[in-house]
C-alpha cells in the first residue's frame, strides 16, 4: 500500500499536461461523429454535465474488457486523446495520467486528469479525478453486462463533472458531448476490431459411427 501512497503524493505534485480520459470522456473536434449504435444521454446545467450511454456489441467481455483497460494504448483508437499513461498501479488500484485536446468551431480547449481509477476485472472501472485542474468534480464508471437473450454485451458508461472551463457554455457543452458521442463509437469499433483479429476457434472432432439397420431374415409361411 505504500507504493500507491507514495506515487499517490509525488503524481499529485508533477501533474503539468492536458488531460482527458479512454476511461472517461475525451473532448472531441466537433460532435460530428456517426450516432449508429451508441446511445447517449447528455445534460448540462451551469458547467455541470451529467452523461449517461451504452451500446450493444457482439464481442466477448475479456475483449471488451482488454479495451476499456487498455490505457497506455488508448490514444491508437480515441482521436483526441493525446498521452495515457498508468503512473502507479497496486493490485485493481490505479494512479492514471491522460492527455487530451479538442474543441468546437474557434473553441479550443485542452483538459488536464489525474484519475484515481478502481477495476472490477471483466466488470467495471470506476474512476475520479483527484487532480481537479480542469474539473471541479469528474467521476464516472464504465461498465459490461452480458445480455443472455442476445449473447451480445451491454456496454455503459457513466459521467458526472463539475467543469472550470471558461468558454461559453454553448461551446463547451457541445464539445463535451460530441466527445463523449466519439469516445463511445471509438471503443465500440476497437471492440469489434479486436473481437474479429481473434482466430477462430477450430471445430471440435465429432466420431458419427454409422448404425445400420438389420434385414429381418425371411419368414416362410407353409
Amino acid at each position: 500500500m505504500r507504493l500507491f501512497t507514495d506515487g499517490l503524493k509525488s503524481y499529485r505534485t508533477l501533474l503539468h499536461g492536458a488531460a482527458m480520459v479512454a476511461a472517461c470522456a475525451a473532448l472531441s473536434c466537433g460532435a460530428g461523429f456517426a450516432a449508429d449504435n451508441v446511445s447517449l444521454a447528455f445534460q448540462e446545467k451551469d458547467g455541470r454535465y451529467d452523461i449517461e450511454g451504452f451500446f450493444y456489441v457482439t464481442a466477448d467481455p475479456k475483449t471488451a474488457w482488454n479495451v476499456l483497460s487498455d490505457y497506455d494504448h488508448i490514444p491508437s483508437f480515441v482521436h483526441d486523446m493525446k498521452l495515457s499513461r498508468v503512473q502507479v498501479r497496486e493490485g485493481n488500484d490505479i494512479l492514471l495520467r491522460q492527455e487530451a485536446e479538442g474543441g468546437f468551431l474557434f473553441f479550443t480547449q485542452k483538459v488536464r486528469l489525474f484519475l484515481h481509477v478502481l477495476e472490477t476485472p471483466e466488470k467495471s472501472i470506476q474512476f475520479t479525478d483527484i487532480a481537479h485542474k480542469d474539473f471541479k468534480s469528474y467521476e464516472g464508471s464504465w461498465t459490461i453486462e452480458a445480455m443472455p437473450a442476445t449473447q451480445d454485451l451491454k456496454v455503459s458508461y457513466r459521467l458526472v463533472a463539475d467543469s472550470n472551463f471558461s468558454a461559453p457554455a454553448f461551446l463547451a457543452s457541445d464539445a463535451v458531448k460530441g466527445g463523449a458521442q466519439g469516445l463511445l463509437v471509438a471503443v465500440r469499433k476497437e471492440i469489434l476490431s479486436r473481437q474479429t483479429s481473434l482466430p477462430m476457434a477450430a471445430p471440435s472432432s465429432v466420431t458419427v459411427t454409422q448404425v445400420t439397420q438389420a434385414t429381418p431374415e425371411s419368414v416362410s409361411i407353409r
